[in-house]
């Protein structure tokens, strides 16, 4: 007796060779033709299939249906894998077109979906006791889970966290975290005061503060970090050729105006009050026009400013060329500048009336004649101290 499903499937085939027959010598043209034989034989291989396996039904008369026939066993529990391996991919196809990071975690989440989906399929057919087969899937898989759940759920909340506060203002981010910070208290000393509390509630309220979390921090990566204002330094002052501004920029905001005393300083160079600029040497007396140091040494020079206007010292290094595109009817001053423009500069922060600065640098040649190093003052016309570099 032909089963049901044969049955179906013989008809379908009839049906399909029927239809290639009628459509091959009425319509012209040979790709509906091809495509209706096709049908017809995908139709027989299904349906010799089928006739073989008798629609996969168990014959009454067979003695080990009542054990061994799928029907016998127990269905397998749900599971979650599928979903997380969805999850996955979703991240994966996400992560092209955005961010990095969201696709590290599709990759993650897909491989941890793959490998939990295949021991939790093993161990469900390590016998017909569910209780049993459970046990040796927390034998093989727990020794390995725990630690690395440990660390992917630390990864995430501290990540989640990161995104949070460099999305936030600086003025909001402590509003908010203190609000955070009550609530984890509160919730706590409730737990704390009421035991009865039962678990299932503790449980969802802190998942509830995790998802919460992993949300915020996925809007606020998606968003993007709040606009961080670059602060400007001396050394970009110096890479950028603006050591001769006289003017304060946002390097010299906030600079102290003193030294300490661990300093090691080998000499000063002090703006007097006449606007003559000298140079003291830490254990030779006396104003000097020069100052000498060691090649390939880092150095430490005091800047002392006593004039009554805020001045910055700049160590100009190299050979003193002329800076390009420089007006042919430019006055001494403005060609001074330009040329000091053109060379090697580092230099000091503004230091006010009565303050001081310090400068370090290293020099790894010697001073020459075409390699020229001096101290100058910006502002300070015809003013320099020599650096000599044996």
């Amino acid at each position: 007796m032909i089963p049901t499903g044969s049955r179906l499937l013989i008809g379908a085939t009839l049906l399909s060779i029927v239809a290639a027959i009628i459509y091959g010598t009425t319509v012209s043209g040979s790709l509906g033709t091809t495509g209706l034989i096709s049908l017809s034989v995908a139709f027989g291989v299904i349906t010799a299939i089928n006739l073989f396996t008798r629609d996969a039904d168990v014959s009454v008369k067979d003695p080990t249906a009542a054990t061994e026939s799928a029907a016998a066993h127990h269905a397998p529990r749900p599971s979650i894998w599928p979903i997380v391996a969805g999850g996955g991919g979703v991240l994966l196809v996400l992560g092209l077109i955005t961010y990095p990071v969201v696709f590290i975690f599709g990759v993650i989440a897909l491989l941890a979906a793959t490998i939990e989906w295949m021991i939790e399929a093993w161990s469900e057919r390590a016998s017909g006791d569910v209780g049993y087969n459970a046990g040796v899937r927390e034998r093989i898989a727990h020794p390995a889970e725990m630690p690395v759940l440990a660390l992917l759920a630390t990864g995430v909340i501290v990540y989640s966290f990161s995104r949070i506060m460099l999305f936030l203002s600086k003025t909001g981010g402590p509003i908010v975290f203190g609000v955070l910070a009550a609530l984890v208290l509160a919730v706590g000393a409730a737990v704390a005061y009421r035991p009865q509390l039962r678990n299932a509630t503790v449980q969802a309220v802190a998942a509830v503060a995790v998802l919460g979390l992993v949300a915020g921090g996925v809007a606020a990566a998606l968003a993007g970090p709040r606009d961080i204002e670059t602060h400007e330094t001396t050394g970009a002052l110096a890479t950028h050729g603006e050591c001769e501004t006289p003017d304060e920029t946002h390097a010299d905001n906030n600079a102290s105006q003193t030294i300490g005393a661990k300093a090691n300083v080998h000499g000063e160079i002090i703006l007097r009050s006449d606007g003559t600029l000298v140079a003291r040497t830490i254990g030779i007396p006396g104003d000097h026009s020069a100052i000498t140091i060691t090649r390939s040494n880092p150095t430490n020079i005091i800047f002392r400013n006593e004039s009554d206007d805020d001045r910055r010292l700049v160590l100009l290094l190299g050979e003193a060329t002329a800076a390009e595109g420089a007006d042919s009817g430019a006055d001494a001053g403005e060609s001074t500048d330009a040329e000091h423009a053109a060379r090697e500069q580092l230099c000091t922060a503004l230091a006010e009336a009565d303050g001081s600065q310090l400068l370090t640098f290293e020099i790894g040649a010697a001073s020459s004649e075409t390699n020229h190093f001096e101290f100058v003052v910006p502002g300070v016309d015809n003013q320099s101290v020599e650096v000599i570099v044996p």
